[in-house]
C-alpha cells in the first residue's frame, strides 16, 4: 500500500454501535498516520437509536479525527452500504462493519490485490471468533453459494473495490441484510468474477460491546430464500417474489436502544 497513489475511503454501515465506534476511530486514526492514502472514514447511520451519532460528533470535533464523517440513511445495511459508496471520494472504497469485529489495521492487505495485482474487488476471507452455530451456518451457506452462484465468503463484513465497479455492482434498491449475497451475485453476472479476489484472510474478533442485531437462524432462512431465488432468476430470467412477512422477519435487524452503552460512551468522550 505504501507505493500506491490511489486514494482510499472507508465506509462503515452502522447501527447502534455507541460502545464500539470510539475504539474503531482510534484504530482508523493509527492506520491513517502510517497510510496517508486513507482520506476519509464515512460512518453511515441506519436506524440508529442509541446515540452513536453523538459519540461520533464528539470524536470528529478533535482535529486529529477530522477525517471521520457521518451521514444517515433510513434504510438498513443495504441502504447504508450503497449511500456510503456513493458519498465516498476515494479511488478505492473499503466497506467494513463497525461493530469492532474487524480490525482496520488489516485494511492494507485487503486493498493490496486491487492496488498491486489488478483486481477490481476483494472479499475478505473470515477466520477467527465465531460460535459453533454461526460457524456451522456459515460453512453450509458458503457451500450453497458456491454451488448456486459461483462465489464463496459472501457474508463477510470486510470488502474493498474500485469505486466505479462497486457502484455498478452494489444494488441500488436493496436495503436489508440480503445486500451481500445480491452484491456477490451481481459481481458474477456482470462479468467481474475473474477480477474478484477472495483469498485474503481477515480476522473476526469478539464484539467489545453490545449484541448482534440479527438472529442467525432467521437470517439464514432469509439468505437461503434469496440465494435460491437468484439461482432461479439465472435459469428462468425471473426472480420469485419474496413474501413481505418473511423478508421483514429474516432480513431486517432488530432495533434496540442500548442506554447503558450510550451513557458510558458519551461520558468518556466529554
Amino acid at each position: 500500500m505504501e507505493n500506491v497513489a490511489m486514494s482510499v475511503s472507508v465506509v462503515l454501515p452502522t447501527m447502534n454501535e455507541a460502545g464500539n465506534v470510539k475504539a474503531l476511530c482510534q484504530k482508523l486514526c493509527e492506520l491513517r498516520q502510517s497510510h496517508s492514502q486513507v482520506e476519509e472514514a464515512i460512518f453511515v447511520l441506519n436506524n440508529t437509536t442509541d446515540g452513536t451519532d453523538l459519540v461520533l460528533e464528539n470524536i470528529s470535533r478533535n482535529d486529529q479525527y477530522r477525517f471521520v464523517k457521518t451521514i444517515r440513511t433510513k434504510g438498513a445495511r443495504g441502504s447504508a452500504i450503497r449511500k456510503g459508496v456513493e458519498a465516498a471520494q476515494g479511488d478505492i472504497v473499503v466497506v467494513m462493519d463497525s461493530d469492532g469485529q474487524y480490525d482496520p489495521r488489516e485494511l492494507p492487505k485487503v486493498i493490496r490485490p486491487i492496488a498491486d495485482q489488478g483486481y477490481y474487488i476483494t472479499i475478505g476471507k473470515n477466520h477467527g471468533s465465531a460460535n459453533l452455530l454461526r460457524r456451522l451456518i456459515s460453512e453450509g451457506f458458503k457451500k450453497l453459494t458456491k454451488i448456486l452462484l459461483g462465489v464463496t465468503w459472501v457474508q463477510t463484513g470486510f470488502k474493498a473495490g474500485v469505486r466505479s465497479v462497486l457502484l455498478e455492482t452494489i444494488p441500488q434498491d436493496i436495503s436489508g441484510l440480503d445486500i451481500d449475497v445480491r452484491w456477490a451475485n451481481n459481481i458474477i453476472t456482470k462479468g467481474y468474477g475473474g477480477k474478484l479476489s477472495h483469498d485474503v484472510e481477515v480476522t473476526v474478533y469478539p464484539r467489545l460491546h453490545g449484541r448482534t442485531k440479527f438472529h442467525p437462524i432467521r437470517l439464514s432462512l432469509g439468505l437461503l430464500y434469496t440465494t435460491v431465488s437468484l439461482f432461479i432468476e439465472r435459469k428462468t430470467g425471473r426472480e420469485p417474489p419474496f413474501p413481505r412477512i418473511l423478508k421483514e422477519f429474516t432480513l431486517y435487524p432488530r432495533v434496540t436502544c442500548w442506554k447503558k452503552t450510550l451513557i458510558g460512551s458519551i461520558d468518556k468522550d466529554r
